[in-house]
């Protein structure tokens, strides 16, 4: 299904995503592990260690990266993208960390915690409003030089979600706190995404 912006300027509440994961239009979700963050792996561009997926959807990710040896937390903010992931964990009998709840507010046990934070869909998902909070949550939860690998999805249409991101967009809220290494669009996106996605990664600083 071709990813259309759903059109509220100021995102989304809990029970708005939870409405689609009740009806089944999961429009975002591609079924797999996005193939870059596959790529990233398969390259040995990344290490195991303490992992964190905001927005983690039906967590497809979390379960990609917990069979290869991370230690994952997940958070959602929707009651169904919990209960979707927790029930391919007991499948695969991964031990995977659920948070239900808002990312913003993860509390202090978080800080300092992760190697690693991937983004998949979670900015774009987020009211451009929000962008810099996000930012500083990252880097709050993140350890010192942590690493944030990130998918950032230029939809090129206005409204939202999906809400646009640019390349100016991350180069305009990302600096304070980070290090921009890498960041370029990325050839191993699913069709749907083809010139869509910029890979990112930064490191806090």
């Amino acid at each position: 299904m071709e990813e259309k912006p759903l059109v509220n300027s100021e995102g989304y509440s809990r029970e708005d995503w939870q409405r689609h994961y009740e009806t089944g239009d999961l429009r975002w979700d591609i079924g797999e592990a996005s193939p870059p963050f596959v790529r990233l792996w398969d390259e040995r561009k990344l290490q195991p260690g303490n992992a964190v997926i905001p927005g983690c959807g039906r967590g497809h990710e979390a379960v990609f990266f917990a069979e290869r040896g991370f230690n994952v937390t997940a958070v959602d903010i929707a009651p169904g993208a919990a209960l979707c992931l927790r029930q391919a964990l007991k499948e695969k009998r991964l031990p995977v960390n659920v948070v239900l709840g808002d990312f913003f507010e993860i509390g202090p046990a978080h800080d300092n915690r992760y190697d690693v934070m991937f983004e998949q869909t979670f900015f774009c998902a987020i009211a451009p409003s929000h962008r810099d909070r996000y930012v500083e949550t990252a880097f709050r939860i993140l350890k010192p030089r942590g690493v944030l690998a990130a998918l950032f999805y230029e939809t090129g249409e206005p409204g939202g979600p999906p809400f646009n991101t640019s390349r100016e967009d991350v180069l305009r809220h990302f600096p304070i706190r980070f290090d921009i290494e890498r960041l370029e669009k990325t050839p191993h996106s699913v069709e749907r995404r083809k010139g869509k996605e910029w890979l990112g990664i930064l490191r806090r600083k």
